[in-house]
C-alpha cells in the first residue's frame, strides 16, 4: 500500500507550516534514525489503527497497540475475527524490528441460543473487523469491531451489524464487553444498523464516546459511557444490557438519514467550562456537503456546527482536536479526502484537504486554514492524529495521512 504523510506544526511567525511531505514512506523519524518496524500477519489489514499505550500515567515503559481488523484468533470457530497487537517500543538501536503479541481481548465461540430445539448462533464474530479502532487513556484501552452482527429479538434468523467494542483496564488483566446498539430497537430504523465503533474515543476523565454512523436509517448516533460503569457487573450472559449512565443521541426528522453523524469522533474543550464536548464527523450531513458538528457531553445535545465547502468531499471523514499555536485553546481539523480540486473547469482533480479551525475565545473560530494534497486520488486528510510538542519547540504537532489504495467502509 502506497502512502503519504504530513506533519503539522506551529511556529513564531506562521500559524502553522507543513514539515514533510513524503510521497512513499515506509517509516518517519524526526531525528532521521532507523524506524522501529512492528509487523503482523500477511493480509490481516495489521496497522489499520494504531495508538499508543501506558500501563500507568507515571509509567516509562512505552508500547504500541496496533489494529488488525482482518486478522484470526484462537477463538474456536471464528474465521478472521480482527485482533489487536502489543508490540513494545524499545530505542535500542541494534533492534529495529519486534515481534508483536495479540491481546486476548475475547477468547469466546460465537454465544448460541435455542430456536425450535435447535442452537443457533445469537452473534456472529467472524468477519466483525475487531481492532478497526483503537484508543487508550491513561491505562484504559477499548478495541471495536463494527461489522459485529447479532441475531436480532425476532424469531428470524436476521442478522445486524451493530457493532461491540472491548474496554480493557490494568494492564489488560480485566476486560467487558460494551455493545450499545445491540438492543430491543432493531432494523435499519432502529439501532440495528448501527456499526458501534466505528469511531472512539476518549474524554481527559475517561469517559468512553462511541460513534454508530449507522443507526436510524443512517442517520448516525454518539453514545457515551464510564469505563467503571461497564466494568461492574459486567456478565458474558448479559446480552441486552444497558450501561448505568449510559448516554445516546436520538433519531431526528427523516431529512438527517444517511447523513453517518458518528463517522468521527474526537474530544475538546469549546466552551470554556470544566467539561469536554464531542467533536463528530457528518460526512453526508448538510445535502452531501459534510459537516462536524459540537456536542455537550453533559447531556449530548447539540451546539454548533463546521459545514464542508463541496459536495461529495467527505468533510468530516477524520477530526482531531489539540491546542496548534499554544494559545491555551482547543483548535479543531477536519479531514475531507475527498475534495476535488479544479485545475480547469472540465479537469477536476480528486486530492483531498485538511481544514484547521483555531479557536481564538470559547466557541469563537478563524475562517479554516486549508491544507490540500498534492497527489490524485490521494485522499489527503483520511486520518488525522495529534502528536504532541514532538521538538520541544512550545507546539503541538498534527499527523495527517492520505493513502494511494485502501478498503474503506465508503458506502
Amino acid at each position: 500500500m502506497n502512502s503519504c504523510l504530513c506533519v503539522i506544526g506551529a511556529c513564531l511567525g506562521m500559524l502553522c507550516r507543513v514539515l514533510s511531505v513524503l510521497s512513499v514512506v515506509s517509516g518517519f523519524n524526526l531525528h532521521g534514525e532507523r524506524p522501529t518496524v512492528y509487523r503482523g500477519p500477511e493480509g490481516s489489514y495489521f496497522g489499520y489503527s494504531v495508538d499508543f499505550y501506558r500501563p500507568t500515567p507515571e509509567s516509562k515503559k512505552l508500547s504500541v497497540l496496533v489494529g488488525a481488523p482482518k486478522a484470526n484468533t484462537s477463538q474456536p470457530g471464528i474465521i478472521e475475527g480482527g485482533a489487536v497487537y502489543y508490540c513494545p517500543f524499545t530505542s535500542d538501536p541494534t533492534k529495529t524490528t519486534h515481534r508483536c503479541t495479540q491481546i486476548p481481548f475475547d477468547n469466546t465461540n460465537n454465544r448460541m441460543i435455542k430456536v425450535n430445539g435447535t442452537r443457533e448462533p445469537l452473534e456472529f464474530k467472524s468477519h466483525q473487523w475487531f481492532g478497526a479502532s483503537v484508543r487508550t487513556h491513561k491505562g484504559k484501552v477499548v478495541a471495536c469491531a463494527p461489522l459485529y452482527h447479532w441475531r436480532t429479538v425476532k424469531v428470524n434468523s436476521e442478522k445486524d451489524p451493530v457493532g461491540t467494542c472491548y474496554v480493557a483496564v490494568q494492564n489488560f488483566s480485566a476486560y467487558a464487553e460494551y455493545s450499545p446498539c445491540r438492543t430491543n430497537d432493531p432494523d435499519p430504523e432502529g439501532q440495528g444498523f448501527c456499526q458501534a465503533g466505528f469511531s472512539v474515543d476518549f474524554t481527559k476523565d475517561g469517559t468512553l464516546v462511541v460513534g454508530g454512523p449507522g443507526s436510524f436509517y443512517w442517520q448516525g448516533q454518539v453514545m457515551t459511557a464510564g469505563v467503571a460503569d461497564i466494568l461492574n457487573g459486567y456478565s458474558l450472559k448479559a446480552v441486552l444490557r444497558r450501561v448505568p449512565g449510559e448516554k445516546h443521541t436520538h433519531a431526528a426528522a427523516d431529512t438527517h438519514d444517511d447523513s453517518y453523524l458518528g463517522y468521527s469522533v474526537a474530544v475538546g474543550e469549546f466552551t470554556g467550562d470544566s467539561e469536554q464536548e464531542v467533536i463528530a464527523g457528518v460526512p453526508r450531513g448538510a445535502q452531501n456537503f459534510g459537516y462536524v458538528t459540537m456536542i455537550n457531553s453533559t447531556n449530548l445535545t447539540f451546539i454548533m456546527n463546521f459545514t464542508g465547502e463541496q459536495m461529495a468531499s467527505y468533510f468530516g471523514y477524520s477530526v482531531a482536536v489539540t491546542d496548534l499555536n499554544g494559545d491555551g485553546f482547543d483548535d479543531v481539523l477536519v479531514g475531507a479526502p475527498l475534495y476535488m480540486e479544479r485545475e480547469t473547469e472540465s479537469k477536476p482533480r480528486e486530492v483531498g484537504r485538511v481544514y484547521l479551525y483555531l479557536q481564538h475565545f470559547p466557541l469563537t473560530f478563524s475562517d479554516p486554514l486549508l491544507l490540500t494534497g498534492t497527489h490524485t486520488f490521494g485522499r489527503f486528510g483520511t486520518a488525522i492524529a495529534p502528536l504532541g510538542d514532538l521538538n520541544q519547540d512550545g507546539y503541538n504537532g498534527m499527523l495527517c495521512l492520505c493513502v494511494f489504495s485502501f478498503q474503506s467502509f465508503f458506502k
